[in-house]
């Protein structure tokens, strides 16, 4: 009898149950982690155990309401996600009810419910983002510091990988100090957790010269011309070139330029020495000649936003003369100790000196070289030709302006020669005339006798 009272008790309880499912208490499943990027959207995952449309909502831990389901619509309560927070309706019907969270920000960062057919589902949202200080447009030899922000008691270390193969594990902060141009590129950085990843991309530029100066060598009377290579991606700036000959009390010049939309404008520019910049980038310096009292140094500075760069400019010039039985080499303007300066006749050296001017006394009759080398590179190589002793440097001119002239005097005497035969000529032809006529005038005033 008792046996029968308890089973007719535990039928009428699973009666109540079925009668009245909705206040059966909600069975939370295990916690699920989401990670998302700040600035990015995300999508918190719940799903029914059946694949149909029914009511659900999404809570804060506090049982604060974010949005719940109304038929076809999606009802969204006050919260600080009210106008960023959204749900997939073509998902319903599968059973799937995500909460999309757009324009994620970092306190967006807490655990999240879903409450549907009596199953609760705990999503855990982890928001992180990286930060590139003092900026992503930087000068060269600046230094750059990426820092990771996350959740608190979240330490996941992210790996980075930089231009020219530079890698490293950044835990929160990360120092690359003295960056040059060839760090400019995508940095990559990639965080997981719980075998979730996040890749962060990062444009970095790195504005400054490939190269710490530019040195152009020539022979005196050549063109010169200076490449002077830029990174600085789509930046305005203005710049100037101060040149200062190598020579005490030399001339002194300053030329201004701009560049915008990287088109070269010249503000002022000089008459000694005139540079001429090319209109579009890479900046391009030019010298109709290089002359001796140009040899020296130029500062090249530009103006950006940013700061200031600057970039050294060199000219060198090499000079050769022979006069007065004497054969000089002679280099003028900045060059390291490792410059050579040597005379040579045809491929023989006949002097080769650590020394900025190098002579031959009494040279031999030949084509001589005045070459200026620096680490077994040869940078100029000048040409002069020397004559035998016999016939000087001032020779040929010499005996140019005789044979000159007496070109000049044998072509004038023979135009006064042909002058006289031509007058020769017409004065006998009008001899001849006068005759002709006055026999004429003979004939008609003769009378013949009867």
């Amino acid at each position: 009898m008792g046996r029968c009272k308890g089973e007719g008790l535990r039928g009428r309880q699973l009666d109540l149950l079925l009668f009245y499912p909705a206040q059966l208490p909600a069975v939370t499943q295990g916690k699920t982690v989401v990670i998302g990027k700040a600035g990015d959207s995300v999508e918190l995952p719940c799903k029914a155990s059946q694949s149909r449309s029914m009511p659900f909502s999404w809570k804060y831990t506090d049982n604060t309401k974010i949005l719940e389901s109304q038929s076809t619509f999606v009802a969204k309560a006050q919260s600080d996600l009210s106008d960023r927070v959204d749900s997939r309706k073509s998902m319903w019907d599968k059973g799937s009810f995500p909460l999309i969270i757009n324009k994620l920000e970092m306190k967006d960062s807490k655990t999240y419910i879903c409450e549907v057919a009596n199953k609760k589902t705990e999503v855990e949202l982890q928001v992180f983002k990286v930060t590139v200080h003092p900026d992503t447009h930087l000068l060269q030899g600046q230094s750059l510091t990426l820092t990771l922000e996350g959740p608190a008691g979240v330490k996941s270390p992210m790996e980075c990988k930089g231009p020219e193969n530079r890698n490293f594990k950044v835990t929160k902060d990360f120092l690359v100090p003295s960056l040059g141009i060839q760090d400019s590129g995508s940095w990559t950085c990639t965080l997981t957790v719980d075998q979730k990843s996040l890749v962060f991309n990062n444009a970095i530029l790195v504005m400054g010269f490939q190269k710490t100066s530019t040195t152009d060598y020539k022979e005196e009377g050549k063109p010169a011309e200076f490449s002077v290579p830029l990174n600085i991606g789509d930046e305005n700036l203005s710049g100037e070139i101060k040149w200062q000959a190598e020579k005490p009390s030399s001339l002194q010049s300053l030329t201004t330029f701009s560049v915008e939309n990287k088109k070269v404008s010249v503000q002022m520019s000089p008459h000694d020495p005139k540079f001429e910049l090319a209109e579009m980038l890479p900046l391009r310096l030019k010298l109709s000649q290089a002359l001796s009292r140009y040899a020296g140094s130029g500062n090249l500075t530009l103006m950006l936003a940013k700061g200031t760069l600057h970039h050294k400019v060199n000219l060198v010039v090499v000079t050769v003369k022979y006069s007065q039985d004497t054969l000089i080499c002679e280099v003028l303007g900045p060059t390291s100790p490792k410059m050579k300066l040597a005379l040579k006749l045809k491929d023989q050296v006949k002097i080769s000196k650590q020394k900025k001017v190098v002579q031959v006394q009494a040279p031999e009759a030949g084509t001589w070289y005045c070459e200026l080398s620096e680490e077994d590179k040869v940078r100029v190589d000048a040409k002069v030709e020397v004559l035998p002793r016999g016939l000087s440097q001032d020779q040929p001119m010499f005996l140019a302006a005789v044979l000159g002239g007496t070109v000049g005097f044998l072509v004038f005497s023979g135009l006064c020669i042909l002058c006289c035969v031509k007058c020769r000529h017409q004065r006998r032809q009008a001899e001849r005339m006068s005759q002709i006529k006055r026999l004429l005038s003979e004939k008609k005033t003769c009378q013949c006798p009867q």
